[in-house]
């Protein structure tokens, strides 16, 4: 009987110590997948800001080779853009080209929620930017809005797969925004889009609200999309 037990304890031990491993193997692997999603994660954060810093300068081609090759672009409510040479132009026309001494652009990105994908290939960013343009002893403006952003990665490189920016408001420095704000610019006759704008909404003091590309992280509830 003792020598049964002592055989079956031997044969129960290499058993356990399979498991063990497994287990341990497996907290790795799960460990590994959430220092790679950070990197990640880290990488687009860094994405985000230089795009900011680019349009800060009105640096139209190095905004553009941040942007995948059939890249998209939608700011405002003036329709897609489709493709990383048209997203160069755009940002070129958009902004008005180079900037001038006198100028301001400033584009100062803030508020970051950055979602990767379980594969590690695509990625969702939520931000917040907040303009500020202008010449000297001319004009001022102010603008803000969020962004619901898509990111892929190429070749081990994180890039845009869409750039959106919803305009929440935009208005000249001088009355305020609270007195007259501007409309929300329509599709340009002159650099006419590729396609239409993904919804038709109203800026300040209409409402939109944004769709979030996340649950609620305590609730997990899907908050509903624009009314």
């Amino acid at each position: 009987m003792v020598l049964i037990c002592v055989g079956g304890l031997a044969m129960a031990q290499p058993e356990a110590d399979l498991a063990r491993l497994a287990a341990l193997e497996a907290e790795l692997g799960a460990l590994e997948t959430e220092i790679e999603q950070l990197e990640d994660s880290k990488a687009i954060k860094r994405l985000q800001r230089a795009y900011g810093y680019y349009v800060d300068k009105k640096l139209a081609d190095e905004v553009a080779m941040l942007f995948a090759e059939d890249a998209t672009v939608e700011l405002g409510g003036l329709g897609i853009y489709v493709g990383r040479n048209r997203v160069a132009e755009f940002y070129d026309w958009v902004m008005g080209g180079p900037l001038e001494d006198g100028e301001l652009y400033n584009h100062m990105i803030l508020q970051g929620v950055v979602n990767v994908a379980e594969d590690g290939e695509t990625a969702n960013g939520r931000w917040r930017a907040l303009i500020q343009t202008g010449t000297n002893g001319e004009s001022a403006v102010w603008a803000e809005g969020p962004y619901e952003n898509e990111y892929i990665k190429e070749d081990g490189v994180w890039r845009f797969s869409k750039v959106r920016w919803y305009q929440t408001l935009a208005a000249a420095y001088d009355p305020g925004w609270h007195l007259e704000p501007m409309p929300l610019e329509q599709p340009s006759e002159a650099f006419p889009p590729d396609l239409p704008p993904t919804d038709i909404y109203e800026s300040f003091p209409g409402k939109f609200l944004t769709p979030f590309h996340y649950e609620n992280p305590v609730t997990g509830r899907t908050l509903p999309e624009a009314e």
